[in-house]
This record gives C-alpha cells, sequence and structure tokens, in this order.
C-alpha cells in the first residue's frame, strides 16, 4: 500500500501493519487508520504514528514502560470491548509525546495513552484512571 506522510514523503507499506482505532484519537475522531513509523529502526523510539487517510496527522510517541517501568492502566469495559481483549491478549501501549523547540524539555502524556491490541492491530487511546501525569518529563534533570 502507497501512503503520504507529513515527515518522510512517499512510503510503501504492508496491509498487515496497519493499526484500526475504531473511535479514532481525541480530536481526531474521524482518523481511523495509522501506522507505526520508526526512523530509528525496527521498534526503536520514537516513533511516529501516522495517519493513513490523512499525511499531515502524525503523533511522535514512545513507549511509557521506558520511562515507568511499572506503566499499566486499568482499561474500561467500553475500551476492552473495542479492543477485542481476552485474557490472552498481548497489550502494548504509546504515550504521545510533545516535543518542543528544546527538545529536552520533551513531555510525554502518560494520562492518556493509546492501548493497543497488538494481535489484532487494533488501538484506542483513553483516559487512565490512575494518577499519572498528562506532562511527564521526557529528559531528567542532572544534578548540579
Amino acid at each position: 500500500m502507497h501512503i503520504k506522510t507529513r515527515d518522510f514523503g512517499e512510503l510503501d507499506i504492508s496491509e498487515n501493519v496497519i493499526i484500526s482505532f475504531p473511535n479514532g484519537v481525541y480530536a481526531f475522531e474521524e482518523d481511523h487508520r495509522f501506522v507505526l513509523l520508526s526512523p530509528c529502526g525496527e521498534n526503536k523510539y520514537p516513533m511516529w504514528l501516522q495517519s493513513i487517510d490523512n499525511e499531515n496527522l502524525c503523533f511522535i510517541v514512545f513507549d511509557p514502560r521506558e520511562f515507568v517501568a511499572d506503566y499499566t492502566i486499568t482499561i474500561d469495559d467500553e475500551s476492552r470491548a473495542a479492543l477485542e481483549l481476552n485474557d490472552n491478549s498481548t497489550i502494548d501501549y504509546l504515550a504521545l509525546a510533545v516535543i518542543p523547540e528544546d527538545y529536552t524539555k520533551t513531555t510525554l502524556n502518560l494520562k492518556s495513552p493509546v492501548v493497543i491490541n497488538s494481535d489484532i492491530n487494533t488501538a484506542v487511546q483513553v483516559i487512565a484512571q490512575e494518577n499519572y501525569p498528562i506532562k511527564f518529563p521526557a529528559y531528567k534533570k542532572e544534578d548540579s
């Protein structure tokens, strides 16, 4: 499949890597098909969560477990149903990043992660019931 991207021009992707968002992403509910792009190599973060249908819609994402080792959230029943989760499902999380001009001030939204059922490439964005911050600093400040 041939797609246009915001940051990488035109790319060919396999249809089996498309992640379906039945409810879209917050504020972009009309966009339902995304792909994860990893310019740093396969499964290396950061990754770009690129809309297939809107070349200008792209989010830079990280695995929140790279920053909070025991990161996990309670997934509500509606989201569980949309994800078609069962006891054996493989769940992955993505945290959307805000990267300002000074990249050392990058923050991750740990409160509203994307949850992916990696077995069927279906995802939803949720609001975590747990007390995670919306602006988690990606870079720790060095002690003086």
